[in-house]
């Protein structure tokens, strides 16, 4: 029977271009018209009027912690908020502003709040002057030196441990890497140097605990001069493992690790150093040498020690609030933070046990800005900039906290990482957090799974009208429970977002949004995702524009213009009962949707697998160039019924495929797709975007195909942020 199955896909393959050509020759004109937007004018953010109150306290960098804080009596950052607090015990009620007048402020360890600090406090930048956290500070004692052969500068350093970033004005500066381009690939699979073996690993499949790796011929160097101080990195599916040199076993032509790697190394990974003496090599880079004690640069013309001016960050937390409410920052900048090595011990997972980071969107990583047990706590109009960790974190039993019209970029994980308690009663959860208005730029810089918004677990939360580009990883992902089991998350509502430039081939099974498990209340809506592309090497996959994985349930998806993903624009792996609606899913490079449901896998929470409905599909538009509507077919567990369907090079003649991969021999046309249960009450018609293959998907006022299916056009210019930035 598949023989004939074969013969009859070929025959239709051949047929094909003759039904083409008699489409394009018998086709007429649909005389569209389109009404032209008025050009969208985005107003200023608002900021704080300055007006120096009675109870106002002024600080700067160079205050004097002796003074009173009056307006021409500036205190420093620290005492000023012990004067703050007591304001509050003598009995000062209402608003408390400290006024921070421009500078900087050199952090080498956090600003602290508790429950000491005074309540209802904003603290905020004098208008029109740059006030700036830093973690940073200038690197001094530069001498002539030789490295590697060549001539260059270096200087002794403090807190190596955490040596990750060099800064030059704002600029953060290029380590070495080896090779300098591109990567070398792990040459064979071999976990017998692991902690665990297939009987003994609590990862079935996945996780060897690997010590070792045998190293690309390409490779040439081996041994390492210091190589404790070097840094692997291993780029597989969805994890950015980082591990440091231990030693070379030429015996055994084994690379042994310091830090066992938390997911399976195998054969064809890509894999690269950092931190190598042996490459450095080009002007502008920057080496540590470990045994040394001292940050080696290779200067650019013109600079000499004596005009060098570097910058070293020495802390990776600027701001820690635990215990305490009410308290507001207006108008800072948080920025130049180092990026450590995970801390593993609070961490609950079980690879933190054996020191392995946990694999998925850098879940390990603290914040620039962390809270926890606290309520009623602004991030307004700040920005934060070369942060080596994530930029902020919400831990357990925040409420009521907000990031409004902020500004991120060159993040080392996460943007913004929302990560409350998985169980317990109303107090312990973290819920009723917005973040709305922000950009979240270049993000994943030093941990490339970090996430622009992630959250875990948390009830009730916007994250409404952000703009989102330039990752390697997850725009937002939502829900930290795999398959069925009950969760905390819910109603998080996910609106009006633009995502854009993400994954950019780096990892794989990514989303423009992704969610996991149960989370009933949750709406992905008013979105405008493009560009999300995985690593399109060997064992690459997975660059989805909205993708429900495991477990994603009692969802909405709705009113989303998705368009222009490396795989399809919408993908679910196993879920129940979603509502996909009204949505807009464009040009996805391997098809428009995927279904991977397998029955099988994980499948236990719901009582009839002969009758289970992950997702149903109404009034939504999918436009295709040559690719199936509808992929993996065969594990279609899905109702869809009356959307629109057309494709750019094919026009009405459509297909499905029946595996995951878009292969011309395991097409399904129309007819056979009703068969299934599927394409019911479609209608198959040109949609009439403007030019779709430029990303105008602006609809015409006169297509009666769209009220076929009762679409109803919402502007897509609505998506991203509120004000200018």
């Amino acid at each position: 029977m598949g023989i004939y199955l074969r013969l009859l896909a070929f025959f239709m393959l051949l047929l094909l271009p003759l039904l083409r050509l008699t489409d394009r020759l018998t086709a007429a004109d649909p005389g569209f018209t389109y009404a032209d937007p008025a050009p969208q004018i985005k107003p200023a953010r608002e900021t704080l009027p300055y007006a120096f109150g009675p109870n106002d306290i002024a600080a700067a960098p160079d205050g004097d912690p002796s003074a009173d804080g009056a307006e021409a009596a500036p205190v420093t950052l620290a005492r000023a908020k012990t004067l703050a607090a007591e304001k509050r015990a003598s009995g000062v009620t209402g608003p408390i502003t400290v006024w921070l007048r421009g500078g900087d402020y050199l952090l080498t360890a956090p600003l602290t709040f508790d429950a000491q600090d005074a309540t209802d406090v904003t603290y905020a930048a004098v208008p029109g002057e740059t006030v700036r956290l830093s973690g940073a500070q200038t690197v001094t004692g530069w001498e002539a030196d030789t490295v590697n052969g060549h001539a260059c500068l270096s200087a002794p350093v403090p807190q190596a441990t955490a040596f990750t970033t060099v800064l030059r004005g704002d600029t953060q500066l290029p380590c070495t890497r080896y090779p300098e381009r591109g990567f070398f690939y792990v040459k064979t699979t071999d976990h017998s140097d692991g902690m665990f073996t297939d009987d003994t690993s609590p990862w079935k499949n996945w996780s060897y605990g690997d010590l070792a790796i045998t190293p690309d011929k390409a490779q040439t160097v081996r041994e390492f001069y210091a190589p404790h101080g070097v840094t692997l990195r291993l780029l597989h599916y969805w994890c950015d493992e980082l591990s440091y040199v231990d030693t070379y076993d030429a015996a055994a032509d084994r690379l042994r690790l310091t830090v066992p790697l938390s997911m399976r190394a195998e054969a064809g990974q890509k894999y690269y150093f950092e931190n190598v003496r042996e490459a450095f090599d080009t002007p502008g880079e920057w080496y540590y040498d470990s045994l040394r004690g001292r940050l080696c640069y290779l200067p650019l013309p013109g600079e000499t020690a004596d005009t060098l001016a570097l910058r070293l960050a020495v802390t990776d937390r600027l701001l820690t609030a635990e215990n305490c409410r009410g308290l507001t920052f207006d108008g800072l900048t948080f920025c130049d933070t180092c990026s450590p090595f995970p801390d593993l011990s609070g961490q609950e997972h079980w690879l933190a046990a054996y020191g392995m980071r946990h694999p998925q969107a850098e879940f390990d990583c603290g914040g620039a800005a962390e809270l926890s047990h606290a309520s009623d706590i602004t991030f307004r109009n700040c920005a934060f900039r070369n942060l080596g960790t994530c930029a902020i974190k919400f831990k357990r039993a925040v409420k009521d906290a907000a990031v409004l019209g902020c500004d991120l970029t060159q993040i080392g994980a996460c943007g913004i990482f929302i990560d409350g308690a998985s169980s317990g009663d109303d107090a312990a959860l973290t819920e009723r957090i917005t973040v709305r208005d922000t950009v979240i730029r270049s993000y994943g810089r030093y941990f490339s799974a970090g996430c622009g918004i992630l959250l875990t677990h948390a009830r009730d939360c916007d994250l409404d009208h952000n703009d989102i580009s330039d990752g390697y990883y997850t725009a937002v992902s939502v829900g930290w429970m795999w398959g069925y089991a009950p969760s905390v998350t819910r109603d998080i509502r996910v609106t009006n977002n633009r995502i854009r430039q993400i994954g950019q081939g780096w990892l794989s099974d990514m989303g423009g949004v992704y969610t996991l498990g149960r989370q009933p209340g949750t709406v992905i809506a008013g979105n405008v995702i493009s560009e999300v592309a995985a690593d399109p090497d060997e064992g690459g996959y997975g660059g989805w524009g909205v993708y429900l994985d495991e477990g994603s349930s009692e969802i909405e998806v709705r009113n989303n213009l998705v368009y222009a993903c490396g795989s399809q624009t919408f993908h679910q792996h196993y879920g129940e009962g979603n509502r996909i609606c009204n949505n807009i899913f464009a040009l996805g490079g391997e098809g428009a949707l995927r279904s991977s449901f397998t029955g099988a896998e994980h499948q236990s929470g719901f009582d009839d697998p002969d009758s289970h409905v992950e997702f149903s599909l109404t009034g939504n538009i999918f436009l295709t160039d040559n690719m199936p509507m509808f992929a993996e077919l065969r594990n279609g567990c899905f109702a869809d019924s009356g959307n629109l369907f057309w494709d750019l090079r094919n026009h009405a003649h459509i297909f499905c495929n029946w595996q995951s991969d878009p292969n011309p021999l395991t097409r399904l046309y129309t007819r056979a797709v009703q068969r299934m249960g599927h394409f019911q009450d479609a209608t198959i018609a040109d949609p009439g975007f403007r030019d779709p293959a430029a990303g105008d998907f602006t609809l015409p006022e006169n297509n009666p195909a769209l009220a076929a299916v009762g679409f109803e056009p919402w502007d897509t210019a609505d998506a991203g942020t509120l004000t200018a930035h």
